[in-house]
């Protein structure tokens, strides 16, 4: 509606909720904003008027820094947390539990794995050795029968 003039203005809650980039925002003012306007209910913003183009760009850059600054701090805390050993979050690999921070040796699990391994050269088949696993009744974490995809991630 803005590019073919039916409406007059875009209203945002909250700039950031539009664009974080300065790029991104540029490229918003230029294409769509130079003639409608960008009011921001949080800011105050109203880029009608020059004022609140500047304070706009201010804004964004603002926003911008925020953001990488954010993602420069979390790598820092996950590179520091990697060199004193500990773990840097999502799933915790099937062998491994983790135990004050740190992976370990889950093995109970770790057992399952070796047998598959042992499983795969003797020259079973990755479904064969999920099938063996069912009638075994070994389940996974989540207490499923294991896939031939899990068997090929635990025996490779």
């Amino acid at each position: 509606q803005i590019k073919s003039g039916q409406a007059d203005a875009l209203i945002v809650v909250k700039l950031d909720r539009l664009t974080r980039s300065v790029a991104d925002l540029g490229h918003l003012v230029e294409s769509y904003f130079s003639k409608a306007g960008l009011l921001s209910v949080s800011e105050q913003i109203d880029t009608r008027s020059a004022s609140g183009r500047l304070v706009l760009n201010v804004l964004a850059s603002v926003s911008q820094w925020e953001r990488e600054a954010i993602g420069e701090r979390t790598s820092a805390v996950r590179q520091s947390m990697a060199s004193n050993g500990l773990y840097c979050g999502g799933e915790t690999p099937y062998g491994k539990m983790l135990l004050n921070g740190q992976l370990v040796t889950n093995h109970e699990e770790q057992a399952i794995i070796d047998r598959a391994k042992e499983l795969r050269e003797q020259g079973l088949s990755l479904r064969m050795i999920a099938n063996l696993f069912s009638q075994e009744g070994l389940k996974t974490r989540k207490k499923t029968n294991f896939s031939h995809t899990l068997v090929s991630r635990m025996a490779a």
